[in-house]
């Protein structure tokens, strides 16, 4: 039985027959076990740039420096790579290992996880495309547990995810930059190499789009719906979900945080890292193969927004966001991303009470109508609207922040003081070693004592059990808005409202198999709906009597979900078709 956070996860309370009262909904509830998926592990979606293997190819000076040699090694990729012919085994070695070449590559693996073949027969199936957290770091380097595809909470998504019925999918993404530079120019640094690093990630991610959606076009093995892909971020991959959902030209990267105030050029250059969707540049080797990169839904749980004036009401898909109020990292309001590993400012962004707000007021939300869920998860994130919380962290700009009042698609946690990932966890013996292992390869003295402490942090419960309880929330609210907005019918009923005990209409004959009546007790019938259990609108009747004929002979045996509205509201009554 799922939980529900109500405050900060310190009441709690259970859904009851409500979740359960006519059966579960694929895509909402959990209708296949551990058993009855799969997971494929380390697939390849792309081979490019690894910038961790040579950092100082961050340095713009060294690329200037290099450039013949660069363009020349480059050059060479690329066409192995177009030709299909084996790239040499030294450009995948570390510089400090090998430094015959300056450029160092890393194949991109992402894990797929799915229901089986052999348990599910549905031939298109959505897509979760999961963004870790890190801090555009590796485990343990970046001063944490956590950083990869393999993370806890992302195989915990991922599998709750394939067992409602999605296709999801986990993918690494390129790290490297320097947090730790100082000096007079070290704040450009870090700055620099950290928008650098964020624009890299949504290259991955885009390429994972093309790559899934050209394989839905060549035998569609995930048997995917390359009509319907949500990227959720997690940490350091909502920054990526929410830039990816709202980045579409290069002069939005002009602005003048994203300038360099020493050369008045902007940090991302297109000629050396690719343009918006990750084609050409020097440093890459991704290239467009005729898909779209476009998404469909858009979930971040605690990142924040770059710069709130790249959503503008145009190519944004709905958005979603989850985010502690008091996060320590990263804004809920207004104001500077803290770098973890040092505590220094990197650069200021919008979060989640800024730009979801803005996302409903230019009507990218129109989906998420609160008037439509009535279940404890909405609520919850509802009573939270319009109140004022205090003694916020100073990465704010302002204090108290007030939660803005129109903001459906807004989970917010009330949680206490630098509190802001209360659905991670780890193994402290993993980390033990892991971390052995890190120091092994690299010679480093990383200490998984300090690391855990200070993960604890900013996570100060964390149990596996702690995060169930909040990924059991997440997911509560996010699958009926994802059902929304994959039908675009804002009226789909979803299966944490409570079926009626259609008291002003009769349905009749129930199990039906061409025909069904729907006859009012009280006034007329209005209206009337007919949705399959992933929330797909099959029928649509609209009527001004007491009594209407629906024709069923072309539905599919089965389980229904049929809305009435008559002179007394609305009601749902499920109906078998057999």
């Amino acid at each position: 039985m799922n939980k529900i956070l109500l405050y900060g996860g310190l009441a709690l309370t259970t859904l009851g027959a409500s979740l359960n009262s006519f059966g579960q909904q694929r895509y909402l509830d959990e209708i296949f076990t551990d058993s009855q998926i799969e997971i494929l592990k380390d697939k390849t979606y792309g081979t490019n740039v690894d910038f961790l293997k040579n950092t100082s190819l961050l340095d713009p000076a060294y690329l200037g420096a290099n450039q013949t040699a660069i363009g020349t090694e480059m050059a060479g990729l690329k066409a192995a790579f177009a030709n299909g012919t084996q790239i040499a085994p030294e450009y995948y070695l570390p510089f400090a290992a090998d430094s015959s070449t300056l450029v160092k590559v890393s194949d991109m693996k992402m894990d797929i996880y799915m229901p089986k073949a052999s348990e599910d027969t549905v031939s298109e199936r959505p897509v979760m495309l999961y963004v870790h957290t890190g801090n555009f770091l590796p485990p343990v380097v970046n001063g944490g547990p956590n950083g990869s595809k393999e993370d806890s909470a992302a195989v915990e998504l991922c599998k709750q995810w394939a067992k409602r019925g999605y296709v999801a999918i986990a993918a690494n993404y390129r790290g490297g930059w320097n947090p730790v530079a100082a000096g007079p120019t070290g704040a450009l640094v870090r700055r620099a190499t950290l928008l650098n690093a964020v624009y890299r990630a949504i290259h991955d991610m885009k390429q994972v789009v093309r790559v899934i959606r050209d394989d839905s076009e060549d035998g569609n093995q995930y048997a995917i719906d390359r009509n319907f892909i949500t990227l959720y971020g997690q940490g350091s991959g909502g920054y990526v979900s929410v830039a990816y959902n709202t980045l579409d030209k290069s002069s939005e990267m002009a602005l003048p945080k994203f300038t360099n105030p020493l050369t008045q050029e902007s940090f991302i250059n297109e000629a050396v890292v690719g343009n918006l969707d990750g084609e050409g540049g020097l440093l890459n080797m991704y290239y467009n193969n005729g898909q779209p990169v476009s998404i469909q839904a858009c979930i971040n749980a605690g990142g924040a927004l770059a710069d709130i004036s790249w959503l503008e009401g145009n190519i944004e898909a709905p958005m979603m966001s989850i985010h502690a109020v008091r996060d320590a990292f990263a804004p809920f309001d207004t104001g500077t991303v803290i770098v973890p590993t040092t505590g220094e400012d990197v650069v200021d962004v919008n979060g989640a009470n800024m730009f979801i707000a803005k996302a409903v007021a230019l009507g990218v939300n129109d989906y998420f109508k609160d008037s439509v869920y009535t279940d404890a998860y909405s609520a919850r994130a509802a009573s939270l609207y319009g109140q004022s919380f205090s003694g916020v962290p100073t990465i704010n700009v302002n204090d108290p922040i007030v939660i803005d009042q129109n903001a459906d698609g807004l989970f917010a946690l009330d949680l206490p003081m630098a509190q802001g990932s209360p659905w991670e966890w780890w193994s402290k013996t993993d980390l033990d070693a892991y971390v052995a292992a890190v120091n092994q390869l690299t010679g480093g003295n990383y200490n998984s004592n300090d690391i855990h402490a200070n993960a604890l942090i900013t996570n100060q419960m964390m149990s596996k059990a702690h995060a169930l309880t909040y990924i059991d929330s997440i997911q509560g609210y996010i699958h009926p808005r994802l059902m929304h907005a994959r039908t675009n019918t804002p009226d789909v009923p979803s299966s944490i409202r409570e079926v009626s005990a259609h008291n002003t209409f009769k349905m009749y004959p129930n199990p039906a198999s061409t025909q069904v009546t729907i006859s009012s007790n009280e006034g007329f019938v209005k209206s009337v709906q007919v949705f399959d259990i992933t929330g797909k609108l099959v029928i649509s009747n609209q009527s001004n009597s007491v009594q209407v004929t629906l024709n069923t002979e072309n539905l599919p045996n089965g389980v229904f979900l049929v809305q009435v509205q008559t002179n007394q509201g609305i009601e749902v009554e499920k109906l078998i078709i057999e």
